[in-house]
């Protein structure tokens, strides 16, 4: 049953973060930049207006340091502009050293009053940067205060006073402003659209990928993503998402050939156990002929409790939760235990019996696990071996690993058939497949223990010539055990 989890639900697509993303950046570029540009143009315009105030003032202290007594070349310089019939950009003021206006500009008492004006520096002292002031009827000026000396010492001390109206000034920043924000304004609509149409061109891959991944189905898992054109991230995840298709292909046809295969496996102990029955039921039968079907059915029932037993084990084996339990064994020992779990039956078959092993081969298995894949390989060696051959049981230490060998000289096994032996119901005879409690999981079920224990497993076989199957077991425990 579906649950819709409202907090679990998608929050905003990839393409609106992205998009949001590129327009706020893109934006905020704009504006530092717009800012920076701003910010230059008020500094410029200060420089210069400090430069014009400077040079003002020096002119009017190279008159009186030169023309101490020339008052009319002073009042030529304060009223140059109206002379001029120039539009009055600039007032100037010379204060004894009382504060008592001297001269002046016309009408700059109306506007500038001397209390407007900071403090002058001392002889000596370089001239600071203009000071922006509002004059009473809402004019922008921008000020200076200087000292100037009235003829060689010993002088007389002189205030000036410089103004410049920068009312045009606030005009044109004023303007600059209103379509600074013009400009912004239009800059974020079309980041945004630029960065809506970057975000669908670059996701486009992504699409192509979601559409692939829409069409994998169980009946469909041949599907791949097309690598080729992708960029290096999308590349790299389709790459890994095609690995996990290629394995999640191979697990559902091992899937599919183990269900196919356990029908197969189920299907001729149960027709047996039918087919007795229905025999046995067919007439009237004596004491011993229904104790001989009953005999027979008790064997099918044993071959199907191998099966399912084996099948449990294989599927409990493959749980990462599975823990075993080690203790340490004296190998030697185990292995001359399954030697004699398996002496008669290999007197019966004729096969000669070798026991090899390290007399200090200690280590940590788990003992039932470690009988049941000896004995799994020694029951297969047995039953390719014929009269007069011989099967050899070997354990020695291979670096940090205890390598526990079984060895015969039976028929072998073909060499394609190699890769295929550790598969579930895989038969390398297919002669031998309906024979009796032959399964085709025994050397399954001896990987599975092998790999429970950290190990690894090998085969090497010529035919007509023997098999040789090394278990490697090694002795550290892994960090889960």
């Amino acid at each position: 049953m579906r649950r819709d989890h409202p907090s679990a639900g998608p929050t905003w697509s990839l393409a609106a973060r992205l998009t949001a993303c590129y327009a706020a950046t893109s934006f905020l570029l704009v504006l530092l930049s717009s800012g920076f540009l701003y910010r230059v143009l008020v500094n410029n315009l200060d420089r210069e207006d400090d430069e014009f105030l400077a040079d003002k003032v020096r002119i009017l202290q190279a008159l009186l340091w030169e023309k101490p007594d020339d008052a009319q070349a002073l009042r030529q310089e304060v009223e140059w502009e109206r002379r001029a019939s120039l539009p009055e950009r600039y007032k100037l003021r010379v204060l004894d050293d009382g504060g008592t206006t001297i001269l002046e500009s016309p009408g700059m008492s109306d506007l500038l009053g001397p209390n407007l004006f900071p403090e002058p520096p001392a002889f000596g002292h370089a001239l600071g940067p203009g000071v922006d002031v509002r004059a009473p009827g809402g004019r922008s000026f921008r000020v200076l205060t200087a000292r100037a000396a009235v003829g060689p010492p010993p002088a007389v001390a002189r205030v000036l006073h410089v103004a410049l109206d920068r009312t045009a000034e606030e005009e044109l920043l004023t303007r600059y402003r209103a379509r600074l924000w013009i400009v912004l304004t239009l800059a974020i609509a079309l980041c945004a659209a630029a960065g809506h149409q970057i975000a669908r061109r670059g996701l486009r891959p992504v699409a192509a990928m979601s559409e692939t991944a829409s069409r994998i189905r169980s009946t469909s898992l041949r599907e791949r993503f097309e690598l080729p054109g992708l960029p290096a991230e999308l590349f790299l995840l389709a790459g890994a998402f095609n690995e996990m298709l290629d394995r999640l292909e191979t697990s559902f046809q091992r899937l599919t050939q183990f269900s196919a295969d356990i029908a197969h496996e189920l299907r001729t102990p149960v027709n047996n156990l039918r087919g007795e029955a229905e025999v046995a039921l067919d007439k009237t039968r004596t004491p011993d002929e229904y104790r001989d079907v009953l005999g027979s059915c008790l064997e099918e029932c044993e071959r199907l409790a191998r099966l399912i037993d084996s099948l449990l084990f294989l599927a409990r084996a493959e749980d990462p939760q599975t823990q075993i339990e080690r203790r340490p064994l004296d190998v030697t020992r185990e292995l001359e235990t399954v030697r004699a779990m398996y002496e008669a039956t290999a007197v019966e078959a004729g096969v000669q019996w070798t026991v090899v092993a390290d007399c200090a081969a200690h280590a940590e298995l788990d003992r039932a696990l470690f009988h049941r894949a000896v004995g799994n390989l020694v029951a297969n060696a047995l039953a390719h071996t014929g009269p007069g051959g011989s099967i050899r049981l070997a354990a020695s230490f291979d670096g940090a690993a205890l390598r526990v060998e079984v060895s015969d000289t039976g028929s072998g096994v073909p060499p394609e058939h190699l890769r295929k032996v550790w598969d579930r119901f895989y038969r390398a005879d297919a002669a031998r497949s309906g024979e009796s409690g032959r399964t085709g999981l025994g050397l399954a079920i001896v990987k599975s223990i092998v790999t429970l224990h950290g190990g690894s497993v090998e085969m090497t076989s010529e035919v007509g010539r023997g098999t040789s199957v090394s278990l490697r077991f090694p002795l550290s425990r892994a960090p889960d055990d």
